[in-house]
């Protein structure tokens, strides 16, 4: 959930000249695609004061993102700009996991999207519905196939909530299967590694493809100009 407002009254900071040093580079860490977005926003726009809230929680299922959202607007009643919205895996890998009490079944499922984004439409000038990525390898062939089509039926689930609610809707599923496909079939010596690091969570591989796919969104869809010049919003209007 992203706050965005200009300040162009930045002070240049001081430079120093440091004493050269050599680094060795031993790895490489890094904290997930939102915090990489964030980064990112206010790299490509350092005029703008991004106040960037992650309420991501991991193992949740839209049961509990659905009292998340209610718990934050009825603790902090802050109006967003922007809000990203995506749940559902964890729905479908529980049942799977033989935890039924934890599951999610469809309808209920519809029914925390569909509340959330009416929560969210009063108090949101932009709501972005990101898809669930695809399962990787993390039981036999066939079980991931069976968990891969009822993800599949969550992930229209919230694509015709978010059309019905003029939420806009990002689809991650292809490109993740077609990465996937090319990775499975590369050879020895192609070390670009897996989209997940248990089959369910995403590598640093993963996050960086959810992430070039959620920058390639905002810029094709304009988001970020649209909302930081309220001339623009006149084209979300006509299509309101």
């Amino acid at each position: 959930m992203i706050q965005a407002r200009s300040e162009w009254s930045v002070k240049p900071a001081r430079r120093t000249c440091p004493t050269p040093a050599k680094v060795t580079v031993e790895g490489w860490h890094q904290r997930g695609w939102v915090h990489r977005l964030a980064l990112s926003l206010r790299a490509a726009r350092p005029h703008v004061a991004f106040d960037i809230r992650n309420h991501g929680k991991g193992g949740a299922t839209s049961r509990d993102v659905a009292g998340i959202v209610g718990g934050d607007r009825a603790v902090d009643h802050v109006d967003y700009d922007l809000v990203f919205l995506g749940c559902g895996i964890n729905d479908v890998w529980r049942r799977f996991q033989g935890r039924p009490d934890e599951a999610v079944d469809i309808d209920e499922y519809t029914r925390h999207m569909t509340t959330m984004l009416e929560q969210l439409n009063g108090y949101s000038r932009r709501i972005v519905v990101i898809s669930e990525t695809p399962f990787g390898p993390v039981e036999n062939p066939s079980t991931v196939a069976g968990m891969n089509a009822e993800l599949a039926r969550y992930n229209r689930a919230a694509a015709l909530a978010a059309a019905e609610r003029g939420a806009l809707h990002l689809d991650v599923w292809a490109p993740f299967t077609v990465a996937a496909e090319h990775l499975a079939t590369a050879t020895a010596d192609h070390h670009a590694g897996s989209l997940w690091s248990d089959g369910v969570h995403l590598s640093e591989l993963g996050d960086t493809l959810l992430l070039r796919q959620v920058e390639t969104f905002l810029t094709e869809h304009r988001i970020v100009d649209k909302l930081l010049d309220p001339r623009l919003e006149r084209e979300r209007a006509l299509d309101a």
